[in-house]
């Protein structure tokens, strides 16, 4: 039985350590520290697999994946960055759609840097194979990237939680350890700036958005 497996979901994210300090114990060779964060965060991160897969066996495979990287990168983590569930969640979120590209045997636009457009309903990447369109998605896609850097970290933590890390908004509450009445307001008001200033940047098709 895989150690995420004896958590309980509602308390993947309680406040009971502090992540940024495990990721630098786990640096240092502690494996320990390495077994708690992935009770912390393996349940949340097989979900997000498993939600982009479609696969169970494969989803746990990821998952295993994700903390074999943290072990051996764990050094690279910047704290100031950002949090370390939304570190792990990019790690696999990114592992999911390599995989999903090894089984389709074709390219998909820039999955890296077109999370937000394809999340906010930016951007249709039903067409990849057109040059025009690709670089159409990829300018939304930056134009995304510098808005969502204007909004307040709350915000944008719980933006990228919930519409990066695909989870719901009770998980990004118990992952920010807020409310949740905090953070769908936190979300709302994230995504209703997010439209505005991608408005004022001339950025088509955000009427979807929120």
């Amino acid at each position: 039985m895989c150690r995420y497996d004896r958590r309980e979901k509602g308390a993947l994210f309680e406040p009971t350590f502090d992540d940024a300090k495990l990721v630098e114990r786990v640096a240092g060779g502690d494996e320990d520290a390495l077994g708690q964060l992935y009770d912390r965060f393996g349940q949340a991160i097989y979900s997000l697999c498993l939600r982009i897969v479609h696969d169970g066996a494969t989803a746990e495979e990821l998952t295993q994946e994700v903390f074999v990287r943290l072990w051996r990168s764990a050094a690279s983590f910047q704290p100031a960055r950002g949090r370390v569930s939304t570190w792990l969640l990019r790690i696999a979120h990114n592992l999911a759609l390599n995989e999903l590209r090894r089984r389709q045997s074709r390219p998909v636009v820039a999955p890296d840097a077109d999370w937000e457009a394809t999340s906010a309903g930016l951007a249709d990447t039903s067409d990849e194979s057109d040059p025009a369109r690709a670089a159409g998605i990829r300018e939304r896609a930056d134009a995304v990237q510098r808005a969502l850097a204007q909004l307040p970290v709350p915000q944008r933590h719980a933006i990228e939680l919930a519409f990066f890390g695909g989870l719901s908004q009770s998980e990004v509450a118990a992952a920010q350890g807020e409310p949740l009445g905090t953070v769908k307001s936190r979300i709302r008001v994230g995504m209703q700036r997010l439209r505005e200033l991608l408005v004022a940047a001339g950025v088509d098709g955000v009427d979807e958005v929120g």
